[in-house]
């Protein structure tokens, strides 16, 4: 991203002597430690980085965002309105992070928000939250609520259906899925699945069925979400506790990463593996970005592990250093830049990721 390879003017500010100088009526020791404590975990971060060009990611200095704290489940990229939707489960919002500033520009109030979905035709935003237990509509213009579905248990991830217009929400307890209709705001129906545990899921390339990765199981189910019905059980070993998920679009392909380390390719037609990579452990979230062919893959332990795609191959990973705790991923397709988001002591922050030469 353009004008973002430089060192940031807080960072100097924060780094400059006449600004850690005692005395002044509101620099007491607290903030001196404070301030040094955020140089010194910037200065790091900033350290790992080698000249761009020379990995696959080269990472930008984190972004502060201020007034909020706590940490984060999933995020997703809004390319039309050039934003950075963060679900800030910690702070109880949906933070909104202008894409070409970069900045915070609006947290919206929403509880503890995990999933986020966008509806482009009517231009809405659909947040999966966990206490309380509902779906929270956003209208992604104004950024009000325009409606909540009250929910009988903890949400988990979200995902829009917009052949049918229809929501579908994890139960982030129980091993079942409720599918919502946005303008009757209330659920219509309720798919169980085999298991005690479910994480990411899509929809395949029909529009027909939903991938839903089945965590205790190790098994990617394909369920008929019009009648529920489960007519496939994938094996997703060698990947054991499957967590994030990434469907390459046109093909039957998903993407899997298990929280042992091992990233695996299935073709779920077909309901067979095709290729698997080893990768960091405790990844939750991945994102694929079909420019490049390259799946980025964060683990919580503070790495991004980053896989090539070469048709029915996966390469062997990279490992990219990031922030400890930072398991949420996306991509921007436009620019290519990853982005991550984390929290540091009581400092919540997003970082960015610029794609080096492909």
């Amino acid at each position: 991203m353009s004008g973002m390879t430089t060192r940031p003017a807080f960072i100097s500010e924060i780094s400059s002597p006449k600004n850690l100088k005692a005395g002044t009526p509101n620099d007491t020791r607290h903030t001196r430690l404070t301030r040094l404590t955020r140089f010194f975990f910037f200065a790091t971060l900033l350290a790992l980085a080698p000249p761009l060009g020379a990995q696959t990611l080269q990472p930008q200095a984190p972004l502060e965002l201020t007034g909020t704290r706590g940490g984060f489940d999933f995020i997703k990229v809004d390319a039309a309105r050039r934003r950075l939707l963060a679900c800030h489960t910690g702070n109880g919002s949906l933070d909104i992070i202008d894409l070409n500033t970069p900045r915070l520009s609006e947290s919206v109030p929403t509880g503890a928000a995990q999933g986020v979905a966008l509806d482009d035709k009517h231009g809405r935003y659909f947040v999966s939250v966990s206490q309380p237990p509902q779906l929270v509509i956003l209208d992604a213009a104004k950024l009000e609520v325009t409606g909540v579905v009250p929910l009988p248990d903890a949400a988990d991830l979200v995902g829009y259906h917009a052949e049918t217009n229809r929501v579908f929400v994890d139960n982030d307890r129980k091993p079942e899925m409720w599918i919502i209709d946005p303008e009757a705001k209330k659920i219509m129906q309720t798919n169980t699945f085999p298991g005690a545990g479910m994480e990411d899921f899509c929809f395949d390339k029909w529009g027909t069925s939903i991938l839903q990765n089945l965590k205790e199981t190790s098994q990617l189910a394909k369920s008929d979400f019009s009648e529920g019905k489960i007519p496939a059980l994938i094996s997703t070993l060698p990947a054991e506790k499957p967590h994030g998920l990434a469907f390459i679009e046109g093909t039957d392909d998903v993407l899997i990463a298990g929280g042992n380390g091992k990233l695996v390719l299935i073709d779920a037609d077909a309901g067979k593996r095709l290729a698997s990579a080893d990768i960091a452990p405790r990844v939750d979230e991945i994102a694929y970005d079909p420019g490049v062919g390259r799946i980025y893959c964060a683990s919580g332990t503070g790495v991004i592990s980053v896989v090539s795609l070469h048709k029915e191959s996966l390469g062997a990973a990279e490992t990219i250093p990031s922030a400890k705790g930072a398991h949420s991923i996306t991509v921007d397709p436009k620019t290519h830049t990853v982005w991550i988001v984390f929290a540091q002591g009581d400092q919540a922050y997003a970082q960015s990721f610029v794609a080096g030469k492909l």
